[in-house]
C-alpha cells in the first residue's frame, strides 16, 4: 500500500534511499529517520513530547491502534493515542503492522540475530524469549528481511520510548496474503505472549484516497474531508466494538484501503478470545487538514482498548438454523441492501448495519442462501424483472456472511451488466434461505413450487430456486428442460443420466 511522505522532499528522498539498509548488525537501524520523523535526537524528542502532551492517560489501556504516516500528517493523532499509556506499568509491547514491501501469509519476525531496534532516541530491546516463543509457533515464519525497509513499526517506536522508556518489544509484520483462518491462528499464537503488563500496538493508516492509491470513488467532492472522517470513524468504531466480522466485511465489501486491515483483524481476534474490557475511538483526522491537498489524502484513526488480558477462550458452539423470525428476515433484507450500498457507493452502510444488529441466533447459524435482485415494475417493463441472482448452496458459513457474499455476487451476475449504484433505488431484493440438499431417486419426486432443484450430469450442473416454477408457470418437463439449458446441456438431457438433489427455501423480499 502506498504511503504519504512528509512535505520535505529532500528528507523524503533520503528516506527512500535508506530503504535499502541491510540488517548487518544486531541492532536494526532506523530506515526512515529524517523523512517520516526528525532524524536528530533533540528535535525528535521535542516533537514527540509535544504530540503526547495533547493527550491524556486512560486507565488500563492494554492495546491500541495508531497511524504510521509522516509525523507532520499523523503525529498529532498518534500522540493522543499513545498518551493514553501514561502511568501504565508495561513489561512488553507487541507491535503488529502491515508489510508494505513483501507479500506473504502469516507473521514475520525480525532476523534471528537482531536483538534491538534503534531510533534517534536510542534502542528498544527485543523481548527475546517472547520472540523465540513465536518463532516456534505456526504461521510466524514470514520473511525476516521484510523488516529492513519497513516504516510502519519504526514510526511508533519514538512514541513508545517517550511514553514508556526502554520497554522490550516484539515486532511482527503481518502479510497481505493473510486470510481469515490465518488471522485466528496468529491471534491464538499471540495469546501465548500476552498477559499482565503486555500492551499490543497495531500500526495502521485508514482510507488512502486518490489516484496514486488506485482508489478515488469520491474524487471531486467538495466535502471530501468530512466524508473520509465519517468513513474512518464508522470503520474504527467496529474495531472499538471488538467486531471483527463487521470491521472485515465493511472493508472487504466497500474496497476501503485500510493498509493495516490484516493486523487489526489479528488484534480483534485476540481481544475477542483473550480480553475483558472495551474500546473507544480517540480521534479521526486526515492528511488533507494539514496539507490542504485533497487529490491525495489519507485518513488516520486512534483507537484504545482498556481492560485486562485473560486466558484464551474458544468460540461458543455454533447455533443450529431454525425458523426465521420476522425480525430476522427484516434484518437480513436490510443487510443485503446495506451490502450493496457499501459495495457500490463505498459508504459505511454495512458498518452501521453491524453496529445496530447483534449477530446471534439464526443470523449466526450456518446456512446456504441466495440473493435475488429484481427490477421494480417500471424498470421491469423495459428490461425484464430479473436483474441478478447468485448464492451459496451449501451451509459452509454463518447466514449473515452468506447473505453478504451472495449480495455482492448477485450484483455481478455474469448474465447481466454489473449493477450500477444509480440502479439501487429501482431494484428490490429477495433472499432465499436454503434447507440442506437431499438426493431424490428421479425427477418424478420433484414437487414444483416446493422444491428447488440441483441438476447434475457429468461435469455440468445448474440450480433453480423453488419460486422459479411458481413465477414462470412452467410444468415439470419445461422446468427441467430450462434447467438443462442453464447447465449448458441439450433441453432433453434431464431425461437420462442426470441426478437430482432437492431443497426447500424460506423466501422473503422487499416490497415492490
Amino acid at each position: 500500500m502506498p504511503y504519504l511522505f512528509p512535505v520535505n522532499k529532500a528528507a523524503a528522498l533520503a528516506g527512500v534511499l535508506m530503504l535499502g539498509t541491510r540488517l548487518t548488525a544486531e541492532v536494526r537501524p532506523p530506515a526512515v529517520a529524517g523523512s517520516f520523523y526528525p532524524g536528530e535526537r533533540t528535535a525528535l524528542e521535542r516533537e514527540v513530547k509535544e504530540f503526547l502532551a495533547a493527550g491524556a492517560p486512560a486507565g488500563e489501556v492494554v492495546a491500541l491502534i495508531a497511524p504510521h504516516a509522516g509525523y507532520v500528517f499523523s503525529g498529532a493523532t498518534a500522540g493522543k493515542t499513545f498518551a493514553t499509556l501514561a502511568g501504565r506499568s508495561v513489561s512488553r509491547v507487541v507491535l503488529l503492522g502491515p508489510s508494505h514491501h513483501a507479500s506473504f501469509r502469516g507473521g514475520a519476525l525480525p532476523p534471528a540475530g537482531v536483538t534491538a531496534f534503534a531510533t534517534p532516541l536510542g534502542t528498544l530491546p527485543l523481548d527475546r524469549a517472547a520472540v523465540e516463543t513465536l518463532r516456534h509457533t505456526p504461521l510466524f515464519d514470514g520473511p525476516p528481511s521484510a523488516h529492513a525497509p519497513e516504516h510502519c513499526l519504526e514510526v511508533e517506536l519514538p512514541f513508545l520510548q517517550a511514553a514508556l522508556g526502554e520497554v522490550p518489544i516484539v515486532p511482527v509484520l503481518v502479510g497481505s496474503a493473510t486470510d481469515a483462518p490465518t488471522v485466528q491462528e496468529l491471534a491464538r499464537g499471540l495469546s501465548r505472549v500476552v498477559g499482565d503488563g503486555t500492551v499490543v500496538v497495531v500500526s495502521s493508516d485508514f482510507t488512502h484516497h486518490g489516484s496514486p492509491y488506485g482508489y478515488a470513488p469520491f474524487a471531486g467532492e467538495r466535502e471530501l474531508g468530512r466524508r473520509l472522517v465519517t468513513i474512518g470513524r464508522d470503520t474504527a468504531e467496529r474495531a472499538a466494538a471488538l467486531d471483527l466480522r463487521g470491521f472485515s466485511q465493511q472493508i472487504d465489501v466497500s474496497g476501503d484501503t485500510v493498509c493495516g486491515a490484516r493486523p487489526i483483524s489479528v488484534l480483534l481476534a485476540l481481544l475477542s478470545h483473550a480480553f475483558a474490557g472495551s474500546g473507544r475511538v480517540v480521534e479521526v483526522t486526515t492528511s488533507g487538514e494539514v496539507s490542504g491537498t485533497w487529490s491525495q489524502v489519507v485518513t488516520y484513526a486512534g483507537v484504545v482498548f482498556s481492560g485486562r488480558w485473560q486466558p484464551w477462550r474458544d468460540d461458543p458452539k455454533e447455533p443450529q438454523l431454525g425458523t426465521l423470525s420476522s425480525e430476522e428476515k427484516t434484518a437480513l433484507l436490510a443487510l443485503a441492501r446495506a451490502t450493496l450500498e457499501s459495495h457500490l457507493v463505498h459508504d459505511t452502510s454495512l458498518a452501521r448495519w453491524f453496529a445496530a444488529h447483534p449477530v446471534t441466533g439464526n443470523l449466526a447459524a450456518k446456512a446456504g442462501a441466495f440473493v435475488t435482485i429484481h427490477n421494480r415494475p417500471e424498470k421491469a417493463r423495459l428490461e425484464g424483472r430479473l436483474r441478478g441472482c447468485i448464492g451459496v448452496i451449501e451451509a459452509h458459513e454463518p447466514l449473515v456472511d452468506a447473505v453478504v457474499h451472495a449480495a455482492v455476487s448477485a450484483a455481478h451476475d455474469p448474465r447481466f451488466p454489473p449493477l450500477a449504484r444509480e440502479e439501487l433505488p429501482r431494484v428490490s431484493l429477495e433472499i432465499s434461505v436454503l434447507s440442506p440438499l437431499r438426493p431424490v431417486p428421479d425427477y418424478d419426486a420433484i414437487r414444483l413450487g416446493i422444491h428447488g432443484v440441483l441438476l447434475t450430469k457429468g461435469s455440468r450442473h445448474a440450480l433453480f430456486l423453488p419460486q422459479v416454477a411458481t413465477e414462470t408457470g412452467w410444468d415439470l418437463p419445461t422446468f427441467l428442460s430450462q434447467l438443462s439449458l442453464k447447465a449448458g446441456l441439450p433441453p432433453d438431457a434431464w431425461r437420462s443420466g442426470a441426478s437430482f438433489q432437492v431443497f426447500t427455501a424460506d423466501v422473503f423480499g422487499e416490497p415492490e
